[in-house]
């Protein structure tokens, strides 16, 4: 499904349209672990069903039964388990290695810096970014519990690890189980999520505020939302939701 969602009655959207069509870095954050996991995972597959999902945890973690991973909502070859953190930490190894022995000199700088960055990033990433030929859409990769690895990744790097996804086509789309610290600047949109605990008995009652990247519609200026409101998101909260959650 790729849809600018909006609401009932023939309102204006809820999200950009662009956000659907266009490769963006999007960050997600909020108390509430399973409320972020699934509007990451709504915004995600809204954008493209081939998402990749990237989760820093064990497998073996505990997960609670509206879980995406754990409800089979993300296919084997598509989910990657990142544990230890480390794993995942930036690719050192190749930022001395020779540009000019691997592409044309000929090439401009832009290219010849984009090419260098993308070595910089972690070989998975390069992995996911290789696997998607261009169609015309963005492609995704939705990375959860980034909280765990924030120290592996310096402050202004993250300029440079988002601007090469976005050059390759891909969107960024960030899931952060804590309050966002000073680097949610650093993405082009992003939505606080109220809430709080594992459970989402009253997960209609939460709103979702439109912090950046948002000039019109029921989210401009930072205005609450409630989820069921929210047609994208009350779609995939209802099915996450079981009877006794």
């Amino acid at each position: 499904m790729r849809s600018s969602e909006g609401s009932a009655g023939g309102e204006p959207p809820v999200f950009p349209v662009e956000l659907f069509y266009q490769a963006h870095s999007v960050l997600v954050y909020g108390p509430s672990r399973p409320l972020v996991r699934l509007t990451l995972f709504a915004l995600a597959s809204s954008v493209n069903p081939m998402f990749h999902w990237v989760e820093f945890a064990s497998p073996t973690v505990e997960r609670t039964p509206c879980d995406p991973v754990r409800l089979g909502w993300i296919p084997d070859d598509r989910l990657w388990l990142i544990d230890p953190a480390e794993r995942f930490s930036p690719d050192t190894a190749n930022e001395k290695l020779s540009i000019s022995k691997l592409i044309s000199a000929e090439e401009p700088p832009e290219s010849l810096n984009h090419f260098a960055e993308f070595l910089r990033l972690p070989e998975l990433s390069q992995q996911i970014i290789a696997s998607q030929a261009p169609d015309g859409h963005p492609g995704v990769v939705a990375v959860t519990n980034v909280q765990h690895v924030a120290d592996a990744f310096a402050y202004d790097r993250v300029p440079s690890i988002l601007s090469v996804h976005r050059h390759s086509g891909f969107s960024v789309m960030v899931g952060h189980d804590e309050t966002a610290g000073p680097g949610r600047e650093l993405f082009d949109f992003v939505f606080r999520l109220e809430g709080t605990g594992d459970r989402l008995h009253d997960w209609k009652r939460y709103n979702l505020v439109g912090e950046k990247g948002i000039s019109s519609g029921p989210l401009r200026d930072r205005r609450p939302v409630r989820l069921d409101e929210i047609p994208l998101l009350d779609a995939v909260l209802s099915e996450a939701r079981p009877s006794d959650s």
